[in-house]
């Protein structure tokens, strides 16, 4: 990755982007996109022709505007995609999904990264937990990666015991992971939460390398997470999914943030807070993030999308954290466009029905749902279409910024000469009513069942081989792996 800052370097303007390198539009290519839309993340959107070459973007050339496509010379290229009146964006990395919770890795990587690359997502950061050494597992879990995924991984590790503690060291310099994860608050039967003082021995383990780390943190104060909960089940035994919310307060959201800002910035460790849900949490993340830069922060695309008044008391909406109100969907909006969030990842959790105890009781119901598919389709259609952000603006959130949060830019999360040839072509006209039964995870639900999306991913590409063509998978077999940071 560190070579790709000397390939090439861009200069942008509001009317032209020269690209210095590789500039001869006649060049060979293995795959030319000729007349789309190209979105330069944090830049802006123009009219380029981008070429690939061994799995690499290798030029960026000005569009030949006022010449018809069949009436262009063409270019020397093995492949040759139409883009007119398309965006060209990268590859999205989600960095926040789970695998394997309930089946067997390889199944879920098997068939969600199917669904994901149908999505537009060409990376995505997994939370791998277990309370084994990682030392014994991890290896095992790489090699599958290999095997059956179709999307590249950032692997992030759970750190829930004195045994992976006091690897951790050792996850860095064997494995080249460097981004780990502590829940405050887990989940009851699945997940450990561990308490203030694990949380400053991790870090101390980190500070012991050289290298620059990240840690995740699920940030919910236990114990008034717990009160919460003991209190809705003596008085309201028959809640629904919409009442959940009320065991998961704001508050324990918003004490927790700001407890773990402190202790990031006195022990001078960054930390990463996923999934953030409320507009309490976030105007405190607002104030914390103007003197303490040791915070970062990402929000999920059904955060974003969703209110708890849209669940109508199903069982399938029932995800830790919770669902909130509408004029929670608006501040993380609000929070977004002004920066204070940082990424939008989806918190994939693949489960079906069955796995979820759906038809139970809300009490006896397992938290998750399966985001991967829908993930891009609904940040363009509740972000772009509906509120007007810049696609440059709101593609960063979904490419370079995860790209840089994780040690992977610029070979991931962006679209310059050098980087790996991970794109995605989006019809923003395409409109799709969502159904479950139309969507490719092995899950038989989705959140968004019979909600109408506009702005689609039709054509993906990864490492140079086009995964999705037309909006169907073209039975390719991409190179996979755990990126190494």
């Amino acid at each position: 990755p560190k070579s790709c800052r000397n390939l090439s370097k861009m200069r942008v303007n509001n009317s032209r982007a020269d690209v210095i390198g590789y500039s001869n539009g006649n060049a060979y290519a293995d795959i030319a996109i000729l007349n789309g839309k190209v979105v330069i993340p944090d830049n802006g959107v123009f009219d380029l022709d981008i070429y690939v070459k061994d799995g690499k973007i290798v030029s960026m050339v000005k569009t030949d505007d006022g010449t018809k496509y069949e009436n262009k010379t063409k270019p020397k290229a093995d492949r040759i995609i139409d883009a007119s009146g398309k965006y060209v964006i990268p590859g999205i990395i989600d960095p926040h999904v789970h695998m394997g919770l309930f089946v067997p890795i390889e199944k879920d990587l098997e068939s969600e990264t199917k669904s994901a690359a149908l999505g537009g997502i060409t990376t995505v950061g997994c939370f791998l937990g277990g309370q084994s050494s990682h030392l014994e597992t991890f290896p095992l879990i790489s090699d599958k990666i290999e095997k059956f995924s179709y999307t590249d991984f950032i692997p992030h590790l759970v750190i829930g015991t004195e045994e992976q503690r006091k690897e951790v060291r050792e996850y860095i310099e064997r494995f080249g992971v460097t981004s780990f994860k502590l829940y405050m608050n887990g989940i009851p039967g699945m997940i450990p939460d561990v308490d203030d003082g694990f949380v400053l021995d991790v870090f101390d383990e980190i500070k012991k390398c050289n290298k620059e780390c990240l840690v995740c943190v699920h940030a919910e104060n236990r114990y008034l997470v717990r009160r919460a909960d003991r209190l809705k089940r003596e008085s309201n035994p028959n809640a629904t999914v919409e009442d959940y919310s009320d065991t998961h307060p704001a508050i324990a959201e918003e004490e927790a943030v700001i407890r773990m800002s402190y202790l990031a910035e006195k022990s001078r460790v960054p930390v990463y807070f996923v999934h953030m849900t409320s507009k309490e949490a976030i105007r405190r993340l607002e104030f914390i993030r103007s003197h303490n830069k040791f915070v970062n922060v990402e929000t999920t695309s059904m955060y974003l999308s969703i209110s708890r008044r849209d669940e109508n008391g199903r069982n399938e909406f029932k995800m830790d954290p919770p669902f909130r109100d509408a004029e929670d969907v608006e501040a993380l909006w609000n929070a977004l466009d002004k920066g204070v969030i940082d990424t939008i990842g989806t918190d994939n959790t693949t489960i079906t029905r069955s796995e979820k105890n759906a038809d139970r009781s809300m009490w006896e119901a397992l938290p998750g749902y399966p985001a991967e598919e829908t993930h891009l389709a609904s940040v363009l259609n509740e972000g772009f279409i509906r509120r007007g952000i810049p696609i440059e603006k709101l593609i960063s959130h979904m490419t370079k910024k995860p790209a840089e949060m994780f040690g992977v830019y610029p070979q991931k999360g962006t679209l310059l000469p050098g980087s790996d040839a991970d794109i995605v072509i989006v019809d923003m006209n395409k409109s799709v009513e969502v159904h479950a039964s139309q969507l490719h995870s092995r899950s038989d639900f989705s959140v968004f069942e019979g909600k109408r999306l506009q702005g689609w991913p039709v054509t993906t590409i990864k490492g140079g081989q086009v995964l999705v063509d037309d909006g169907r998978l073209t039975g390719v077999k991409p190179s996979s792996k755990c990126l190494r940071r």
